[in-house]
Order: C-alpha cells, then structure tokens, then sequence
C-alpha cells in the first residue's frame, strides 16, 4: 500500500469502535487493492491456496446479512481454515455478535455456551440458528471467548471484550503491508493475536502446510516472510532441524517470541542467524493479555521493573517463592501468574511455571534449568525434561534428547547420551540428574506449540 492509504487506514481504524475494526481495515484494502493478497495458506505444500482482500471482504458482507436476519445469541467458530475464522470475527464484530473461538482440546467446553450456533468453513448458518433465541444487541456487549492452552491445568473459557483483544495490535505505518508467519494455533490467544495483528495492517497471513522446519524456511522465502511470531520451541526447532541453505536466505525484520520463557542461549543463537531481525519476547496470558514486552534481546526483564510502573499502568511484583504477580492497574487486583523468576545478575528470569516443577523426595528440579544444560551438551539439538512417577521418591526427572545431525565421524547418539548424563552431574545435584534418558527423532509438541512437561 502507499504512504496514504496507510494513513487512510490507520486514520479510519483509530476512529472506528473496536468491534468494527477488523472488517473495516480489510474492506478498505479490499476497496484500494482488490487482488491484494491476504492469506497463503498451506504455504511450502501441493495444497497452495491464496485468498485475497476482495474474497474475504464478499465473505463478511454475506456472513453479515445472515447474521443481521437470524441475531443468534452467540457464534461458536468450528472452521478449521484460518480464512474462515477470519469472516466469522470479522462479521460478529461487525454484527456486534459474540463469537468464541475453542481450539481441539476445549471443544467439550461448548455447552458453557448455552444456545450459542456452531458455524464452520461453509460459513452458513444452520437452519435452526433462525429458530433459536434471539439476542438483543442493545443491552449486552458483544464479546470474544477465548479458551486457555491448559498448561497448567484442564482449558477454561475466557471473556474477552474486542477491546482487550486488539490492546496490542499495533497501528503505526511501519507494521502495514508485511508478510507474517502463523504457526500458533489460530484459535488460541497467541494465533488469534497474529492474523488480527496481519489483517488490522493490510498485511499478508502465511500459513506453512506443517510445522515441519524444513517446510516452514521454505514458506518463509517462498512468501518473503519478514515477521516471524512463534514459540521459542519452534524457533529453536527451526535453528537446530531446518534446511540451514533455506533458513540462511529468510530475510527477517522481526521474531516475536512469546508462550514460554526463552532463555540466553536461544536468542543469542537468533542473532547470529539472523543479525538484522529485532528479537523481541512478550510475556502474554490469554486471562490477562499483553502484559509487557522484552526489547533488548536478553533473556528475563530488568530487575527495575518489579515494583515500578511500566508503560499502561502494569505492575509486576512477586511471591518469597519467586512467582510472578501481575496487577493490570491499580483499579484492579494482583493476579498470580504461575509462572516463577528468579534474579540473575540485573535480570529477573523465568525458571518455569510452577505447575511443571518436579519433586524429587520433597526437592525441587525446574525443568528449564536441565534442559538448559542438556541443550548445550555437545551433539545435542533439543531437549524435554518432564517428571516421571515414583514410589519412592514420588517423581523422578527423566529426558528426551535430540541428537544433532550428522554428527561428526566417530561420535555415536550413546556416546552423546553418556556424555550428556555426565554434564549433568557435574552441574546439578544429584535429585535433579535425569534418571531416564531417551534419544527421540524429534520432541512432540503441545497443540500451541510448546513442550509438555507433563
């Protein structure tokens, strides 16, 4: 787009409520670039499929019309395509029609959602949605249900105002028009937070046909991808397994990193890889929304800003037991996060969240610290770190290990096994050495990406 259709844009957007905004900036894209791209999906595969603004705008102004006709009391989206999801926000929004969006494994959450109409990718209404109840729009605000990744317990359903759920996109001219990945599941807080973002700036969507990483480089330089949102597991999954002859020609501005703690040795690894991206880590929950971001490339946040304001009124402080307390501003409560810091140094840094601890004969093992030092072992990709059940001790650490490969001439996955049990008891105490370690072709991920510690 021109400097002055942007501005026209962002112009248009900052004065239009907020539940008009995402089908308001794709219809003036659509209006000014009809043929303008905004989705690739099964970017990388056979399967290719490009929808532009136009296509997606004809979609919302129909989904519209039924919507206006039947006023159902709520939408619940079941499109699996992320086009789909796109119409279905974008036409409640506009419609000022509740609309909830619940990943795979919150599905069976959908009778808190009494008299809601289920809607998927035909983007029809079912015939019973005219005869349901009816909503009066006047006298309840439309809202977005968000169900949680259940990291630390079974998924919930979460309100969200449209609001909340756009506090963070950001507007400014230099976001307009550029190529994001979407590799988080479009129905969790995390993916919702990468299409709005892409579509609120005229952006284009791509969609990689997996996560494999050889894929995902190839969908990164095939759709001149220049922002990278992801897990830090995925992007070290990304340094360690893709195509490095691909991975090294992806011209990235930025990676986001957000869902897990990130530690030092990933982002200094990112920068040499990618020396002209901006690394940034934002610390979100689906509960709270952004609560802040981390700019300078280290790992953790300054240890300044426990107990002082940050930009929005946020406040963080903690618990003797190191877990993170996020008060939004002062007309609101502290919230206890799960998540636990400890200092290092001038940084507070994430030792994992407290449901993913391990305790061994009433001691302590936080899972990141092992895998930390596993992950740097010689020979070794990636590592997972989870809490097996004991009798005795009531758990015991164990490990999954991915080898690198090739390794160099001479060295055997058993060799780099031993070696790895032997930096560990050099490095740990003894509760916190892993008692059963496994060499893996590669670490099974949670739907949103992360890795299940339990």
């Amino acid at each position: 787009m021109t400097t002055a259709a942007n501005a026209t844009t962002i112009a248009h957007l900052a004065d239009a409520p907020a539940e008009d905004r995402l089908a308001s900036a794709i219809a003036l894209v659509a209006r000014q670039f009809p043929d303008r791209t905004a989705i690739v999906a099964n970017a990388g595969g056979e399967a290719r499929r490009v929808i532009d603004y136009a296509t997606l705008t004809a979609a919302i102004m129909k989904l519209e019309g039924e919507l206006a006709a039947a006023r159902p009391v709520g939408i619940v989206a079941r499109a699996k395509r992320v086009e789909s999801l796109v119409v279905i926000a974008a036409a409640c929004g506009r419609e000022h029609v509740p609309v909830a969006f619940l990943a795979e494994d919150a599905r069976d959450l959908v009778g808190e959602l009494r008299d809601w109409v289920p809607l998927d990718d035909s983007l029809v209404l079912p015939a019973a949605a005219a005869a349901g109840p009816r909503r009066e729009f006047e006298t309840v605000p439309p809202q977005v249900v968000v169900a949680t990744s259940g990291t630390s317990g079974p998924p919930k359903l979460v309100d969200h105002s449209w609001d909340s759920l756009l506090a963070a996109a950001r507007l400014a001219e230099q976001w307009h028009g550029r190529g994001w990945l979407l590799v988080y599941d479009a129905t969790r807080w995390a993916g919702l937070q990468v299409w709005l973002q892409a579509m609120l700036t005229a952006g284009r969507l791509v969609v990689p046909a997996s996560r494999d990483p050889d894929l995902v480089a190839k969908a990164c330089v095939d759709e001149d991808v220049s922002i990278l949102p992801a897990t830090p597991t995925l992007l070290r999954r990304l340094i360690a397994s893709g195509d490095r002859a691909v991975v090294s020609t992806m011209k990235l501005d930025r990676i986001t990193l957000g869902g897990e703690a990130t530690d030092a040795q990933l982002l200094e690894q990112a920068k040499q890889l990618f020396p002209n991206a901006k690394i940034t880590h934002v610390y979100a929950t689906t509960e709270l929304g952004e609560v802040f971001r981390v700019t300078d490339s280290q790992a953790g946040f300054p240890i300044e800003w426990i107990g002082r304001p940050l930009p929005g009124g946020v406040r963080l402080s903690m618990r003797r037991d190191g877990e993170l307390l996020v008060q939004l501003s002062r007309d609101t409560a502290e919230v206890a996060t799960g998540d636990l810091v400890e200092r290092r140094g001038k940084r507070f840094e994430f030792t994992g969240r407290r449901s993913d601890v391990i305790v061994v004969g009433g001691a302590k093992v936080f899972p990141k610290r092992v895998e930390e030092i596993l992950r740097g072992v010689p020979g070794i990709a990636d590592a997972r770190v989870y809490g097996l059940p004991s009798a005795i001790t009531g758990e015991l650490v164990a490990a999954e290990i991915v080898i690198h490969e090739p390794l160099p001439a001479g060295t055997t996955p058993d060799q780099v096994r031993a070696a790895s049990l032997a930096v560990c008891r050099e490095r740990l105490e003894a509760h916190g050495v892993p008692r059963v370690v496994d060499v893996v072709k590669k670490l099974t991920l949670t739907a949103a990406g992360k890795i299940p510690r339990r």
